[in-house]
């Protein structure tokens, strides 16, 4: 092991019913590519179906993709095999949790080389607990140090680095008394994606009769994914429970994003197109939304029939002219391209909400309350008027991100702590 670290083993990719966790692998190899590239990436996929292996292929036509599992006999597949031995470090990547436990402990006991987290979500309150941002701070900082299982707490205390992706995981670890790593604010992969499919992205407008930057994206979401229904598999209890409330509440929560393709439609005069962050938001879309619009406004509406790729969504969203989601990648992505862009916050959403606070844009997220219609009219509204200000907005959170995942980059490549710049001062609790 030198002290430079030249491979880095990525397991990530964890579903892709997401556009949102396919661009987490990509996010980071490309982060890689700007702020390390002589270091070699190897992405060991949880899961990726054809489509994203082709993106990935024609994206990074030299990133090696490795498949296989770890059990008791150790890798299954050679490919796997070779790539742990020549790897000087395993990274765990962006996503909602600290999934890979299996992984991480045959690693410790059986390699022995550093590893750690890349923009990763902790959050020990959602999801069952409905809370809104301030709330889930406030409920944060009164948790016990010993909140945490003593195996989660050893796995981070172990680790070289855990570069979380919002400061609300981050004040949780420190909290449980984490201080064995790295441990900093580190920005979801996804916010270093920038490749988009121009020519699918034009077949999509040509369909559509719409015109660059002279349409608006609408992206809806449901509380809680039907990953029963998604899977075609039996529910829990749990999932049970998720359905009870996404069937109690989509027509309030949607109601939200009508008022706001009302808006859009109304004040700018131009058309609106309704797309799919995930797979079951296009069945969702198409039997929820119309009936929540007026005639005149849904004659200026499309709504996307099928699930679409990740660069041809990004592609979509780089010649848009605001994108408004209920979903918390679209407007990553809508930033990335300094495309205006609004995030309709549902209370089951985890803390990886305050990301865009910690990245200097803390009105760029409208809670779904009982204010969020009329909040979200007037930010539509504004960006309709004027959207000079919200394009800045994106540009800033983009560039905030960059800056840390400069920094967190070299951190992990270095083999040791590097000071990361402090988060963005906003002003706002």
């Amino acid at each position: 092991m030198t002290s430079t670290r030249r491979t880095v083993l990525l397991r990530s990719s964890w579903a892709t019913v997401n556009i949102g966790d396919v661009a987490h692998s990509p996010g980071v190899v490309r982060a890689f590519q700007r702020f390390a590239p002589e270091v070699e990436v190897i992405l060991w996929p949880v899961r990726l179906e054809e489509r994203e292996r082709s993106m990935l292929r024609h994206t990074f036509p030299g990133l090696r993709v490795v498949d296989g599992t770890l059990g008791g006999d150790g890798p299954s597949t050679p490919e796997l095999a070779a790539a742990i031995d020549g790897a000087d470090v395993l990274m765990h990547g962006s996503g909602a949790d600290a999934f890979q436990s299996t992984e991480i402990d045959w690693w410790r006991e059986h390699v022995g080389r550093p590893y750690g987290y890349f923009g990763v979500t902790v959050d020990p309150l959602c999801p069952p607990t409905m809370a809104t941002l301030p709330e889930l701070t406030q409920m944060v900082d009164l948790l016990p140090p010993s909140y945490l299982k003593d195996d989660v707490k050893d796995r981070f205390d172990s680790a070289d680095f855990v570069y979380c992706r919002e400061t609300l995981t981050l004040a949780t670890l420190r909290g449980q008394k984490i201080t064995g790593p790295d441990l900093a604010f580190g920005p979801d992969g996804t916010f270093a994606f920038d490749h988009t499919d121009a020519v699918a992205a034009a077949r999509l407008l040509e369909e559509f009769g719409l015109q660059p930057g002279r349409f608006a994206c609408f992206v809806p979401r449901l509380r809680y994914a039907p990953y029963a229904k998604i899977y075609g598999t039996e529910p829990t209890r749990e999932q049970m429970r998720r359905d009870a409330i996404n069937r109690a509440t989509v027509t309030h929560d949607l109601a939200v994003l009508a008022a706001a393709i009302e808006t859009w439609v109304r004040v700018s005069g131009l058309p609106a197109v309704v797309v799919p962050e995930m797979s079951y938001a296009v069945e969702l879309a198409h039997e929820q939304l119309p009936s929540l619009l007026s005639p005149q406004t849904l004659g200026q509406v499309q709504i996307l029939d099928r699930y679409w790729p990740l660069e041809e969504a990004t592609g979509v969203y780089a010649v848009s002219s605001l994108v408004v989601s209920m979903e918390c990648h679209s407007p990553i992505m809508a930033a990335r391209h300094a495309i205006p862009t609004i995030y309709l916050r549902q209370p089951t959403e985890t803390t990886k909400s305050q990301m865009f606070a910690d990245l200097g844009a803390p009105d760029l997220v409208v809670e779904l309350d009982h204010r969020a219609a009329a909040t979200v009219v007037a930010a539509v509204t504004d960006i309709a008027t004027d959207p000079a200000p919200a394009v800045a907005r994106s540009r800033r959170v983009a560039a905030n991100a960059d800056d840390r995942l400069r920094a967190a980059v070299q951190a992990c490549v270095a083999g040791r702590p590097i000071g990361l710049p402090a988060p963005v001062e906003t002003g706002d609790a």
